[in-house]
């Protein structure tokens, strides 16, 4: 990449909270007009903080942030907009009953003799989404749309008011593969006509794949920063986490249990493009299934469909709007399945000396980054949320568990302890229903994978010897398995078979 004008520099910018958390000390980062720059670190490194104060919602303790060569400072959002900076955050934040056109231009609306001009607003934001490739029905209700397109409608919203600096906050955590690879296409257009990017991430791939530079951030301080095309998966891991990390290894076989799910024929319509057609799935104990598939085809519906069963514990796709009471503290969310077993309540009464210690072993024990249980839970990271909402699910050992997008937004060092929660929740005789967005997580953990496809399985296969290139063809539609079924005695598609 050719040197360009700095767009962005930070000079030793920090942010000490007045309970005296340091979120971030002396951070140092410049950013080229043009560029796409990898913002990585584990959960509570002060990635969200650093977009905070750049995007006008905190203000730097100390440092200077410096645009275009002249130091700025933002009171709120709007003088960061009218800079030239538009943030897409990593929870959408849209109007459900709102269209697409609507959420986009909401505030900046075109008129008509003084009256909000529809047709015009439809017509601007489907140019817009053509021209930079994000498709998206102008017409369509944002609470239709899957969260993969809501994320895709968060960042309309940002080009349409004129961004040339754009903070993009785990923008691929929510979006297929294919989906994925389309958004960062559309990112190195951008980048190449003169926008400047910063890219939050927690996915080594996209520092690799899709970035000019990075930094890596630890305990609010830069530990490493330098060119992606000198950069290594091994050593950005070890970067991230502050040492080396072993390969992940797929988890042994283990003899099969008694099915303790169970689902035939399972319909259901919503009214909406996502429908189940007809499921049938078995889970015996000490089994994973994986569920894969382009986001919006139903793995959501099943999902909740199955966390309707007695007993069954969820971990929902969607953890702040269904996962977590944002208002509430860390201790009120950790015990919300739980509050009314011993030792958290006792004839009836909550024991608050009893909340407040399970609460801080879970915090530890997940290695949740917080100030306490008192803490809103709303005030996390989108990581140390999930590791909550995991670590409520698995309190009360679970014999079925519904894991949805279990890793989501979660840096390489905690999914990994994540997935082997879930591998010893396996190892004690758990059936776990696995639906993921990340066919890499499908792929290491799952003894059987079901593909869906339009509500439909459309095939069955073992988990052992896949790759992701077996299951691409399915996923879109362009390949079927006659009779497909995720029965536990049901026939598997043929290994590797890949899509003509």
């Amino acid at each position: 990449m050719n040197p360009s004008p700095l767009r962005l520099e930070l000079r030793g910018v920090g942010k000490r909270y007045p309970n005296g958390v340091l979120a971030n000390d002396g951070i140092d980062l410049q950013l080229a007009r043009g560029e796409i720059h990898a913002l990585i670190g584990e959960n509570g490194a002060g990635k969200s903080t650093l977009i905070k104060m750049l995007y006008g919602l905190e203000q730097p303790s100390s440092g200077a942030i410096v645009l275009d060569g002249r130091a700025v400072a933002f009171d709120s959002p709007a003088q960061a907009i009218r800079a030239g900076i538009g943030l897409v955050p990593q929870h959408v934040q849209l109007v459900p009953s709102f269209s697409v056109a609507r959420n986009v231009t909401l505030g900046a609306e075109p008129a008509r003799w003084g009256w909000l001009n529809h047709g015009a607003a439809a017509r601007a934001v489907g140019e817009l989404a053509r021209r930079f490739g994000l498709a998206a029905d102008p017409d369509a209700l944002a609470a239709t749309l899957s969260l993969g397109q809501q994320q895709r409608v968060e960042i309309l919203k940002a080009l349409y008011r004129g961004a040339d600096l754009l903070l993009l906050d785990e923008p691929g955590a929510v979006l297929s593969p294919d989906e994925a690879h389309a958004l960062f296409t559309a990112l190195r257009t951008l980048a190449d006509a003169g926008m400047t990017i910063l890219l939050i991430t927690h996915k080594i791939a996209d520092v690799l794949d899709v970035a000019d530079r990075y930094t890596v951030l630890r305990a609010g301080r830069v530990v490493a920063h330098g060119a992606s095309s000198e950069a290594s998966a091994p050593g950005l891991a070890a970067h991230i986490v502050g040492r080396p990390l072993a390969p992940a290894q797929r988890p042994a076989p283990m003899p099969a249990g008694d099915v303790l799910l169970r689902v035939r024929g399972l319909r259901r319509a919503t009214g909406v493009a996502e429908c189940l057609d007809g499921i049938d799935l078995d889970v015996a104990a000490g089994e994973i299934l994986g569920i894969a598939g382009v986001e919006g085809n139903g793995q959501g519906l099943l999902a909740r469909a199955l966390a309707t069963g007695v007993g069954v514990a969820l971990v929902p796709e969607d953890r702040l709007h269904d996962g977590v009471a944002p208002t509430l503290s860390i201790a009120e969310n950790a015990i919300a399945s739980t509050y009314d077993a011993a030792p958290l309540s006792r004839h009836g009464w909550l024991q608050p000396d009893a909340i407040d210690a399970a609460t801080r072993a879970m915090i530890d024990e997940f290695g949740v980054v917080a100030a306490g249980p008192d803490q809103p839970i709303g005030a996390l990271s989108g990581g140390n949320m999930q590791k909550i909402v995991l670590a409520r699910a698995l309190a009360g050992q679970p014999r079925v568990l519904v894991a949805c997008q279990p890793t989501r937004g979660v840096d390489i060092g905690a999914a990994r302890f994540l997935r082997q929660r879930l591998l010893a929740l396996r190892a004690q005789g758990a059936a776990i229903v696995l639906v993921s967005a990340d066919l890499d997580e499908i792929l290491e953990l799952s003894d059987r994978i079901a593909v869906m496809f339009r509500g439909a399985i459309v095939g069955h296969f073992r988990g052992e010897g896949q790759d992701a290139r077996a299951l691409a063809g399915y996923m879109t539609g362009a390949r079927r398995q006659d009779g497909a079924s995720a029965r536990i005695d049901a026939p598997f598609a043929a290994a590797g078979q890949e899509a003509a």
